[in-house]
């Protein structure tokens, strides 16, 4: 019998209300908006950022939401792209799995929303939770297999249902109205352009569309208020052998996957929180340079080599002297060369003294990467995220360490204490101290606030 799962999700994410949600899983989502806010701040310092923040800027237009770090107010479905955007600019965001970055889709979206709409802190978790489990959900329920995932990789597609989803539910939207909302963000959803991001030399650098999670973001508010408009869209979107899970380029989809455990199973419980402003697959490899510096005292110049035994993917980033900051992310001699040398991740390891560093790209040529078969399998039948280093000395004698499980993953959390001093640190680009922790006073009490605007009014910056 078909499965209508566009409805049951449409369903869920009207019935659902803040206190559905238990203590802990609010404590979570107010972590996400924490870091995501501060990813945020430090992705707005980049060249990445400027060049979406400036055009936004000169256009003009309602001052209705805010520009986080930006110093202003634009239309919403502006600050929601925006704001997605320079949340992943760093690549410093969170991830599900290796799958893709939905609160830099989700969150944007709803406090974007919900400062238009005057939204309470209640309010804006209850849709970013919603967002979370509802998207996420669709994102591994449409996973290709191996052989088509060489071809077509849709990351960042799927993240539409997230930001639409938020949007909707701060808008009041009934079932009919967040069908139609589902309807228009999944036909107007990027393309699955993953393999075309510039992986090959002859193709490189690697785009800044990424992701993408900007686009997710202004695509999904934009649903939303055209459907509020009464604006029609497919309201089986998602259902059937032409659902979106083939027009995301998928050759499977798990349609059981999509409603499985709604309600009583959190999609926040799966999201990784990066320690490293690079990609999620380097992080185990990185974890292991980070542990063998510190517990060795070693140094940069004592290193005569270092191995990275990992999985295929992070072979392909065996890249070195690359051509620019996201280039640079994806670069994992460039990214170990930076925890060798102590630098701080975010906006500090991409200034253009260090990428056009002759010593930075001396101490990466002495990275090399290969792939351990274990390794590798692990990843593609568990999700698993490993690596294992080892580093030989100049005076030839070597180091080896191993890590299953990368810093941040949901089995391996940081500490609330490690996310609030990333957050200081990606903050302290755009406020002075005491607005930094006014921000975190009120983002760890933001259930308590009546109007989101009172925390998005001292996220401008300067």
């Amino acid at each position: 019998m078909k499965r209508w799962v566009t409805r049951e999700l449409a369903s869920y994410a009207v019935e659902r209300s803040f206190e559905d949600y238990p203590a802990r899983v609010v404590e979570k989502a107010k972590l996400f908006v924490l870091d995501s806010i501060g990813c945020m701040f430090g992705g707005c310092q980049t060249g990445l950022g400027r060049a979406i923040m400036t055009p936004v800027k000169n256009m003009g237009g309602s001052e209705e939401a805010t520009i986080v770090g930006g110093g202003l107010k634009v239309p919403t479905i502006q600050a929601a792209f925006v704001n997605g955007t320079t949340a992943n600019a760093l690549d410093y965001d969170d991830t599900l799995f290796g799958i893709g970055h939905p609160g830099a889709s989700i969150i944007p979206a709803a406090l974007a929303m919900g400062e238009w709409k005057k939204a309470s802190g209640k309010e804006v978790i209850n849709a970013i939770l919603i967002g979370y489990d509802v998207a996420d959900r669709i994102g591994k329920a449409i996973q290709p297999s191996y052989e088509r995932l060489q071809k077509v990789w849709g990351v960042g597609t799927w993240q539409t249902f997230g930001a639409v989803v938020s949007a909707g539910k701060i808008l009041g939207f009934d079932t009919e109205r967040m069908l139609d909302a589902f309807g228009v963000a999944g036909a107007t959803a990027p393309l699955p352009n993953t393999q075309k991001w510039g992986w090959d030399m002859e193709e490189r650098p690697i785009h800044w569309v990424k992701e993408p999670t900007g686009w997710p973001a202004w695509t999904g508010a934009t649903a939303a208020v055209l459907a509020s408009h009464g604006f029609v869209g497919n309201r089986h979107i998602l259902d059937g052998e032409n659902g979106f899970w083939i027009m995301a380029g998928s050759d499977r989809c798990d349609f059981d996957g999509m409603t499985r455990g709604l309600g009583t199973e959190y999609e926040v419980d799966d999201i990784a929180i990066k320690p490293y402003s690079s990609c999620r697959w380097q992080h185990a490899a990185l974890d292991c340079v980070r542990e063998l510096k510190e517990q060795h005292g070693l140094k940069a110049e004592e290193v005569e080599e270092v191995t990275v035994h990992s999985f295929a993917w992070v072979k392909r980033q065996e890249i070195y002297g690359p051509a620019g900051m996201v280039d640079a992310q994806f670069s994992l001699p460039y990214t170990a060369a930076m925890v060798l040398m102590g630098q701080r991740p975010g906006p500090a390891w991409y200034t253009a003294e260090n990428l056009e560093s002759k010593e930075v790209l001396g101490v990466s040529r002495k990275v090399r990467v290969e792939i351990d078969p274990d390794i590798d399998r692990a990843y593609f039948e568990k999700d698993r995220i490993a690596a294992r280093v080892t580093i030989v000395r100049r005076d030839g004698t070597g180091l080896e360490k191993y890590v299953e499980i990368p810093r941040g993953d949901p089995l391996n959390p940081l500490t609330m204490e490690e996310v609030e001093d990333k957050f200081r640190d990606q903050a302290s680009y755009s406020l002075e101290e005491q607005e930094i922790e006014s921000a975190i006073e009120k983002i760890q009490n933001l259930e308590d606030i009546k109007d989101i605007s009172d925390l998005t009014a001292c996220l401008g910056g300067h």
